[in-house]
């Protein structure tokens, strides 16, 4: 079946969602996190699309606006797609030729990395701009707080191939409403630039995620790192005038009258229990549609909430469309997305699965056909 799930993409509504970034954190400078292909939207169209808002943005007479990526491999597809801004990548610093020659800006995280990367550049006679990662409570990579602040200051600042230009952090759980902990993160990081005056007074120094962004002012220093909010979605819950930017939908491919007593699905898991209709979906677990949706999620046709019946299956969902008038093969289901009363967005999908939204769209929007309003 040609294009049986269909991922749309409002790159309009991208541009809203950065617009209320800029709002919530008092104008200050943004960095968009593209990784995991723009959390299932498409990097190369969403960081296409933010180019053309001219957010390029200075802080002491020097630009900083970047793109954040998690790997090297997404940092040179957006290269190669045209993509002008810096871009940070964040975990991969593998292939140092690459680095030069896309004009990447890595994340170090400790003193060896370093020496090799500047040896490298300086083999090429180069300079490499890079963000120095400072681990303040995530536990994941960086500096030690507490322990390699001076390895930063005596010998990382030193290397004569690499040219310090941002420090960060990473927030492990601002979006808790105990505020403690990020404020303990938040504390070690200012610190830290406290015990490092021998950098350049226009390093960027930035830590706030969407989380942050919305609800701890306080951590927004030279700029802010959001992710999940360019999407449409808040950390809490709460829409904030957010606009989810992605819709999936798919269509019916029978509708099926069943009588009273017949089980649906594996396990017979759901029984009905009266004449049935059951609409039968052509996406399953393959698809990225979770299989913890069985017998509790629910999906929308022709505006109302038809719920699945039995077991998500590998290629194929039933749902429940007794109650739905008119119902027939070809209808379109939507399965995330939607417009006013007729939607279902990923903070359902995400209890049903037991996960989180993030989850949710960068599943169902990188096993699927994309396309793009």
């Amino acid at each position: 079946m040609r294009n049986k799930v269909l991922v749309e993409v409002d790159l309009n509504k991208i541009k809203h969602n950065f617009s209320c970034v800029k709002r919530f954190s008092g104008n200050s400078p943004v960095i968009p996190v593209i990784k995991a292909d723009a959390y299932g939207h498409g990097a190369e169209q969403v960081a296409h699309a933010l180019e053309t808002l001219d957010i390029l943005e200075t802080i002491n007479n020097k630009r900083i606006h970047s793109f954040g990526v998690a790997y090297l491999s997404e940092a040179i597809k957006l290269r190669e797609s045209g993509i002008k801004s810096r871009i940070i990548v964040f975990f991969d610093i593998a292939n140092i030729a690459d680095i030069i020659k896309y004009d990447l800006n890595p994340v170090i995280y400790n003193l060896t990395t370093a020496e090799q990367l500047s040896s490298e550049a300086l083999k090429l006679n180069k300079r490499i701009d890079v963000h120095i990662n400072i681990d303040t409570g995530m536990g994941r990579l960086g500096f030690l707080f507490d322990r390699d602040i001076s390895v930063i200051r005596d010998k990382v600042s030193g290397l004569q191939g690499i040219n310090i230009i941002g420090v960060m952090s990473h927030f492990s759980e601002a979006d808790l409403l105990d505020r403690e902990f990020a404020k303990d993160q938040l504390e070690r990081f200012i610190n830290a630039k406290k015990e490092l005056p021998n950098l350049n007074k226009e390093v960027v120094w930035h830590i706030s995620n969407s989380a942050a962004v919305i609800s701890f002012k306080e951590a927004r220093l030279d700029g802010v790192r959001p992710g999940l909010m360019l999407y449409g979605y808040s950390p809490f819950g709460k829409d904030n005038d957010l606009k989810p930017a992605m819709k999936v939908t798919t269509r019916l491919i029978d509708v099926r009258s069943i009588p009273a007593g017949r089980p649906i699905s594996y396990g017979r898991t759901f029984v009905t229990k009266r004449q049935s209709l059951i609409g039968v979906l052509p996406i399953g677990y393959a698809d990225g549609y979770s299989r913890l949706y069985s017998n509790q999620g629910y999906v929308i046709i022709r505006g109302q909430k038809a719920p699945i019946a039995g077991r998500v299956c590998m290629d194929a969902t039933m749902v429940d469309v007794t109650d739905i008038a008119d119902v027939k093969v070809n209808d379109e289901v939507i399965l995330l997305g939607g417009e006013g009363d007729n939607k279902i967005l990923a903070y359902e999908l995400s209890v049903f699965a037991k996960t989180i939204p993030y989850e949710i769209i960068i599943t169902l929007g990188n096993t699927n056909k994309r396309v793009y309003v």
